[in-house]
């Protein structure tokens, strides 16, 4: 069962226990306090009581929590009774990289990199896409390179919400400075230029530009009042003369 979720599933959050475990009940409630909002991250949350399941992945003692992304696992090293920050771990940047690939993500998680990251550069694509499937191949061979500049990348396998940004074709590229999207309308298969696009936007100011147009904005208001006064003005004089 557990083989079969791990082929089917890419994120999967796995406890480990004992039937003849004491804490093990006591954790297990504390854990199931976040299996729903795990669920909204897409993860995979299940419980197994396996001794050979848990030698397979050198798990020595138990009660344990594993955290599989892709098959790779890693163990969780905190206070399990603590539902709050096991979940913390889980949905964390640093567990969620895997090194040399472009991390998958869906809405929620995406949402929650972009409250935590200046800089996030998001592939959206589509399944059954052999371009989509070509374009990732490329853009993977600077995903360290983005990582330098402290950008973070990640793919999104959702067409509802690329059209939130404008996207009606996939795949596309968008880059996330503080929240301010950019589209890439060059050629996705070419990475160099892609990484340069990255590099100069990762040094724009957005939000200067548009600091500088609600100052124009407000300037050109305030001449168009100021003539609207004068023009007032000299038709109330001329009204009294």
């Amino acid at each position: 069962m557990l083989e079969r979720l791990l082929d089917e599933s890419p994120f999967v959050a796995v406890f480990f226990y004992d039937e003849e475990c004491s804490d093990c009940g006591a954790i297990l409630e504390e854990l199931e306090n976040i299996d729903d909002e795990a669920d909204m991250y897409g993860i995979d949350f299940v419980k197994i009581s396996d001794e050979e399941a848990a030698q397979k992945y050198h798990i020595l003692h138990t009660p344990a929590l594993v955290y599989f992304r892709k098959r790779i696992p890693i163990i969780y090293e905190g206070d399990m009774t603590d539902d709050e920050k096991v979940l913390s771990w889980l949905t964390s940047q640093d567990v969620l990289e895997i090194k040399d690939e472009i991390e998958e993500v869906n809405r929620k998680m995406l949402d929650k990199l972009l409250d935590e990251n200046d800089f996030v550069a998001v592939y959206f694509y589509e399944n059954d896409c052999p371009r989509c499937d070509e374009v990732l191949t490329e853009l993977e061979t600077i995903d360290d390179e983005a990582d330098n500049l402290d950008i973070t990348f990640v793919k999104i396998r959702d067409t509802r919400y690329a059209k939130k940004y404008g996207i009606s074709k996939l795949p596309a590229m968008v880059y996330f400075r503080r929240r301010f999207p950019s589209i890439y309308r060059g050629d996705l298969l070419n990475e160099t230029e892609v990484l340069d696009w990255l590099q100069k936007n990762r040094y724009k100011h957005p939000e200067l530009n548009l600091f500088m147009y609600a100052i124009g904005a407000v300037s050109v208001a305030f001449v168009g009042y100021t003539t609207f006064l004068v023009f007032c003005f000299h038709g109330n004089q001329q009204k009294a003369a």
